[in-house]
């Protein structure tokens, strides 16, 4: 694996472990953010170990990953989608209304990107 990609798992790790602290406060919806975040961290080692270079953005790197996956890329296209729907959480939670996340919300989207983080490292090797 790449030191790039290997980067990635790691700064993925470090994130997931913050939100489930944040979740264990109560800060939901911060805790939804920084999942989004991790799992963001966990596509970009993919595409980086698949492409050998990894998008800047949000929407490149949700492309780009659709791309793999379409290409044959074995990943459940649930985790991308909720790269999607992450964005939109990580939106809500720096930009809008500040109305509080439900817990189940939040733990689904801890859940959701513990999954992903672990069906990166099966795709990665590791």
């Amino acid at each position: 694996m790449s030191p790039e990609s290997i980067d990635y798992i790691g700064t993925a790790e470090l994130i997931l472990s913050e939100a489930q602290e944040l979740l264990e406060e109560g800060h939901n919806a911060v805790a939804a953010r920084e999942a989004y975040l991790a799992s963001l961290s966990a596509a970009r080692a993919i595409i980086f170990e698949k492409t050998g270079d990894a998008p800047k953005t949000h929407s490149g790197t949700r492309a780009m990953l659709a791309k793999l996956i379409h290409d044959g890329l074995a990943l459940d296209t649930k985790l991308l989608k909720f790269l999607a729907d992450g964005f939109e959480m990580k939106n809500d939670s720096d930009y809008g209304s500040r109305t509080p996340l439900p817990d189940d919300e939040a733990e689904r989207a801890l859940e959701t990107a513990q999954d992903f983080l672990a069906a990166a490292k099966r795709i990665l090797g590791r």
